[in-house]
């Protein structure tokens, strides 16, 4: 991260550090709110929008049973309130494109979840961008209010014009910033959601990938000095204590020839 742009400004403001930190949260935030979608979601999704009748009255799957995957998010356990519904329901799991079974006796029906399709992830990939694209919209917003504060502020002289302008200034320099985190991050959970159906579908992706491809490269080169000193470090410790033991040894060897000579003398 860029230092300049997040200097604290001018003690005489204080909108600029505001909203500066409002920009920053929401990056956080925006990063945040994408752990919770994966693409092995897209079929539980599904699975729990399944619809039976029964009665005449059509009810979801999950208002028959409780619905869990404790180990696996691709293998659901399905507990049957009532009994009574379980060869209906696994009948309609199974019509649905869903492989399931029930052991005899049990109010459990176990699903595998298939890998979800290319349409799904597709899915998941606009509602990526749709989140991506209302963050960037509040950054506008957070950048736009201050904006109003600061002109009045300035109208009524409570800061002056040049003051104003600064703080302007790093709001939009750090606006931009953010903007851009914002797609680079969005861009990535699109790529790790789509995979190798990912293909460039907004109007900055190449140039964002360029960049996401640079800091990459970067990365792996900081890795790679980090282990090449770390190795470094520990070849000289190994060194430095074989040099400690080669030294204790001549120590010991000049005891001993020192101790014989004395005796030697003593004999005399």
């Amino acid at each position: 991260m860029d230092e300049a742009y997040i200097t604290p400004t001018n003690i005489d403001e204080g909108y600029s550090p505001e909203a500066i930190a409002n920009l920053d949260g929401a990056v956080e935030e925006f990063a945040e709110s994408l752990l919770a979608i994966k693409s092995e979601d897209a079929n539980i999704s599904v699975f729990r929008s399944l619809q039976i009748t029964m009665n005449g009255r059509r009810r979801r799957i999950g208002e028959l049973g409780n619905v869990e995957s404790p180990d696996d998010p691709m293998k659901i356990q399905l507990m049957i309130y009532n009994k009574e519904h379980i060869e209906e329901v696994l009948g309609c799991i199974k019509v649905n494109g869903f492989p399931a079974k029930n052991e005899e006796g049990s109010q459990f029906i176990h699903i595998r979840v298939p890998k979800p399709s290319r349409m799904q992830l597709e899915e998941l990939g606009d509602e990526v961008i749709r989140r991506t694209n209302a963050v960037v919209a509040r950054l506008v917003k957070i950048k736009t209010n201050t904006g109003l504060r600061i002109r009045a502020a300035s109208e009524k002289e409570f800061i002056d014009q040049r003051i104003a302008g600064i703080a302007t200034r790093k709001i939009d320099i750090n606006l931009e910033r953010c903007t851009k985190e914002i797609k680079i991050i969005g861009l990535m959970k699109r790529k790790k959601i789509l995979g190798s159906f990912f293909k460039p579908v907004e109007r900055d992706d190449n140039d964002l990938l360029k960049i996401i491809g640079r800091r990459l490269k970067l990365e792996k080169r900081r890795v790679e000095n980090e282990n090449q000193l770390r190795l470094q470090a520990e070849a000289l410790s190994k060194e430095n204590h074989n040099s400690d033991i080669v030294n204790l040894d001549d120590i010991s060897t000049i005891d001993q020839n020192v101790s014989g000579t004395e005796d030697s003398v003593s004999v005399n």
